[in-house]
């Protein structure tokens, strides 16, 4: 993870060599590069987050469905994430080396062995089981060289005003994304909100996701990343994706 003061020169002299090819405002990199290292120095933090994600479906054409989604982070080893979306509430519980999951509608329940961090976790979980956790690329300690590895372009564009507080906004654009994200104009460089484009099948899809509540080195219980299943509660079983080939 690149330290700012350091790197602010270097950053222009490389990204203005590569201009020919692609376009990186250094300006845009140094505030992701601050945001990434403000997040991976966090011992804790929790946050609420609001997301909109279109779905094609063939007879109706685009739907946006919304959902909501508590997250909480401790350490490299324990998460929690409640999602309440349009037709499902449900919860996902990891703690060192198991991944437990809970339906509050259907009061079903699982189980998933995993790597004893959180970002090996995510990664094997979604590669596996198709199993996505809201906003998780901010996370990634390689989360600004991502975005320059698959973006053509990525600008600054200023401060903006949104919701009565000002914000970082950049654009990020690639052959098949377009990804906006607004970071807050403060000490601690959070993300704030942000839009993707994407091109899938022909449609253009867009998902959004806005940051809420943000609690930074909280003190939070071990306690909240266990799970117990209700006794009433049925159990379910996990097909990993490479199972039905």
């Amino acid at each position: 993870m690149r330290k700012i003061g350091c790197f602010i020169i270097a950053l222009l002299l490389v990204y203005s060599a590569n201009a020919q090819d692609s376009t990186f405002d250094a300006r845009a990199v140094v505030l992701l590069d601050r945001m990434s290292q403000v997040i991976g120095d966090l011992q804790s933090c929790s946050f609420s987050l609001k997301t909109g994600v279109d779905v094609s479906d063939p007879m109706k054409g685009i739907i946006r469905n919304y959902s909501t989604h508590d997250v909480f982070f401790k350490g490299p080893d324990k998460m929690h994430v409640h999602t309440k979306g349009p037709r499902e509430e449900f919860a996902y519980w990891y703690n060192t080396d198991m991944l437990m999951y809970y339906s509050f509608t259907g009061n079903t329940y699982g189980f998933i062995e995993t790597p004893d961090n959180i970002i090996e976790t995510i990664d094997m979980v979604n590669a596996d089981f198709g199993v996505d956790f809201p906003a998780a690329d901010f996370f990634y300690p390689t989360f600004t060289d991502d975005l320059l590895e698959y973006s053509e372009s990525i600008y600054y564009l200023g401060l903006v005003n949104y919701d009565g507080k000002q914000y970082h906004h950049i654009v990020a654009k690639g052959s098949d994304k377009h990804i906006q994200i607004w970071i807050t104009n403060d000490t601690f460089a959070l993300p704030a909100k942000y839009v993707i484009h994407e091109k899938k099948d022909g449609e253009m899809l867009q998902f959004e996701g806005i940051f809420l509540n943000w609690k930074l080195n909280a003190d939070l219980p071990d306690a909240i990343f266990d799970f117990v299943a209700p006794e009433n509660a049925r159990r379910i079983n996990f097909v990993s994706k490479s199972s039905t080939y």
